[in-house]
């Protein structure tokens, strides 16, 4: 049972991708959407190309951020390695390659740049291998034995903030747990638990991992321990914010209103999933039915100046409410460039040294890596 948990788990995890401890609410008060002020996002450079110098040539981008010095630093899964780029996008190396010997990969799944400036990279098969900033590999800080952590994202003390899924029999029955909490680098259990849901597993309905599992909560956190944790919700817009001890520090919430997927949209993105299951080697259809709305909350991110970027998705168009540490509204942003429903299939990273994002479809059929800044008045 276990081993045919592991590959339903596999095949969703390829195809889908300073504050005080007292408890304070804020509820911004949202302005209508004819008089709302938003300031606008523009796309300043891209790294890739469709052929030529293999180390622009992306297979599948899985996630992206920045090292201490603020280069760009990509994960490649088909590439089975991280990129590292100049800010002006200059290859510099790579960290890891295919392969099965010491710094090698079989299915890099995600990726953390520590504090004291290492790259750790999460592969299903080996773990969690480490990667000093100058690209030489440092050895496997944590094997695994069942489920990977999925989606880290950077804590104090080159701790990190993930996912990962439990699996056992209880009364005859297969029982998941979900956890989303805070892991040392050397350990896959996790040390504080944020978050944690049990239910009754279904192997026949990929959906459910989907929505109770994998993709139920997104989070972001800082490098002084702090995660704001939301729920993706198609009712509900509701981010909880915690301090490093994991005591809740403030609850943010908006009213905005649910948006439903058109046919098409639902027809389309069941499409984009099974036929990118098929490239990766799943033969047959996921059984994956979307939710008929659209999720409140998509992703978060903190940037250099503490400030919590909470993309809307119920917005074609990527577009993000800013808030402070004590939960008030700052502004709202958007990329007017990226248009229509083409848009709910961008991914957008915010981190301290700036903003990345990338299509996981692309209209040209080649991946790019965009920077984006804040447009000048």
């Amino acid at each position: 049972m276990k081993y045919e948990l592991f590959l339903t788990s596999a095949v969703l995890i390829f195809t889908l991708s300073g504050c005080g401890k007292e408890q304070t609410e804020r509820i911004p008060d949202e302005p209508e959407a004819d008089t709302e002020f938003v300031l606008e996002l523009v796309i300043t450079d891209s790294i890739g190309v469709e052929l030529g110098d293999s180390n622009y040539v992306f297979g599948s981008i899985e996630a992206s951020s920045h090292t201490a010095e603020g280069n760009i630093l990509v994960l490649d899964r088909p590439a089975c390695c991280v990129r590292e780029y100049t800010p002006d996008g200059d290859f510099v190396k790579n960290f890891g390659r295919r392969g099965s010997g010491p710094g090698e990969f079989y299915n890099p799944l995600s990726m953390v740049r520590l504090n004291d400036g290492r790259v750790s990279i999460f592969d299903m098969q080996t773990g969690m291998s480490v990667f000093l900033a100058e690209g030489e590999w440092d050895g496997i800080t944590a094997e695994i034995f069942g489920e990977p952590v999925m989606w880290l994202t950077a804590a104090d003390s080159n701790r990190y903030i993930g996912t990962i899924n439990d699996f056992e029999i209880i009364d005859d029955q297969p029982i998941l747990t979900a956890y989303v909490g805070r892991f040392e680098i050397n350990e896959t259990e996790p040390s504080l638990i944020y978050w944690e849901n049990s239910f009754v597993f279904d192997f026949s309905n990929s959906s459910q991992i989907v929505e109770d599992a994998y993709f139920a909560k997104t989070w972001a956190s800082d490098r002084d321990g702090n995660v704001f944790l939301a729920s993706r919700d198609t009712e509900e817009y509701l981010i909880t914010g915690f301090d490093t001890n994991g005591d809740e520090f403030v609850e943010i919430s908006m009213d905005l209103p649910a948006v439903q997927k058109s046919e098409e949209e639902i027809a389309e993105e069941t499409e984009f999933w099974n036929q990118r299951a098929k490239n990766m080697g799943y033969g047959g259809q996921l059984n994956y039915q979307p939710d008929p709305y659209r999720w409140k909350i998509h992703s978060m991110g903190i940037d250099s100046q503490s400030k919590l970027w909470v993309r809307r998705g119920t917005e074609e168009i990527p577009t993000f409410d800013v808030f402070d540490y004590e939960g008030n509204h700052l502004f709202a942003a958007h990329i007017p460039s990226i248009i229509g429903a083409d848009g709910l299939l961008w991914e957008v990273r915010v981190d301290e040294f700036g903003i990345l994002a990338w299509s996981l479809n692309p209209l040209d059929g080649y991946q790019k890596l965009y920077t984006l800044e804040l447009a000048s008045n």
